[in-house]
């Protein structure tokens, strides 16, 4: 039997890799292993809206290392002896066993892993409210490097100019920012008195105040209580206060909540 001490690191967005590094750092011996579902690792989402809006075009910059190498499982085995699992869901946790159930997310296949040490970070999923219409093509979010390629292909076609950003937290302006940068027609829609409201009452006026600046229609104190469409694809949406505004897109950024399931089902 092996005297390795096995490491296994559910999630492999951000805080999985940056775990998983600082356990091969404090142990040069131990056998780390990443279990990511998406097929990227990684993901420097930071850079998201500045890919959605066109400010740079290759999307591996989004999974580069600041050498420009692209951070993928070769990039973690050579460079720092991780083993990387991608397009590969653990979807069980057996606590008394010490083991992680995995399955591939394109075959099906399934795997056990052994662990000695389990580091479970899923991160989160972005809230979809129940809205009516909410399902109509052309409404999504801006939280996975799926969204961004959904958002940046949407942002770039001649037939889609007018966008809708539900919530005014920090996603919402950094989708906001990333329309802007594809010279979209933006409406900005949040249902508190101001936008960012961990921020104070002044502070939050000039953060509006510079949006409002850049063309974007600042709406609020209202909130979408209805998504128009036309043939399967959005065409606009209802506020609260009666009002209805045209669009071809939508961004829904009003909140996340975490990926907790795989952990409570393990107890």
């Amino acid at each position: 039997m092996s005297d390795k001490k096995r490491i296994v690191v559910v999630g492999g967005s951000a805080a999985g890799p940056k775990a998983a590094a600082k356990a091969r750092r404090m142990d040069q011996h131990a056998d780390v292993t990443i279990i990511q579902k998406s097929p990227e690792l990684s993901m420097a989402s930071c850079g998201y809206p500045y890919y959605v809006g066109g400010f740079f075009d290759d999307r591996n910059d989004l999974l580069s290392s600041a050498t420009g190498v692209t951070r993928d499982p070769m990039f973690y085995m050579n460079a720092k002896g991780i083993h990387a699992l991608t397009s590969t869901e653990a979807i069980a946790i057996d606590r008394d066993a010490h083991t992680v159930t995995c399955r591939g997310v394109n075959d099906g296949k399934k795997q056990t892993l052994a662990y000695d040490k389990l580091i479970v970070a899923t991160g989160g999923s972005a809230l979809i409210p129940p809205i009516p219409g909410i399902d109509l093509e052309g409404i999504t979010t801006l939280q996975s490097m799926r969204d961004a390629d959904y958002l940046r292909h949407a942002a770039h076609d001649a037939k889609v100019k007018r966008a809708l950003v539900v919530g005014g937290g920090l996603i919402g302006i950094e989708s906001v920012e990333a329309l802007h940068l594809a010279n979209m027609q933006i409406t900005s829609v949040e249902m508190m008195p101001q936008l960012l409201s961990f921020l104070d009452w002044d502070l939050a006026k000039l953060v509006e105040n510079h949006v409002r600046s850049k063309g974007v229609d600042v709406i609020v104190s209202d909130a979408v209580t209805e998504f128009l469409g036309e043939d399967g694809h959005v065409t606009g949406a209802r506020l609260r206060s009666g009002k209805e505004i045209a669009c071809d897109l939508v961004v829904v950024a009003v909140g996340v909540r975490p990926n907790v399931q795989l952990a409570a089902d393990a107890g």
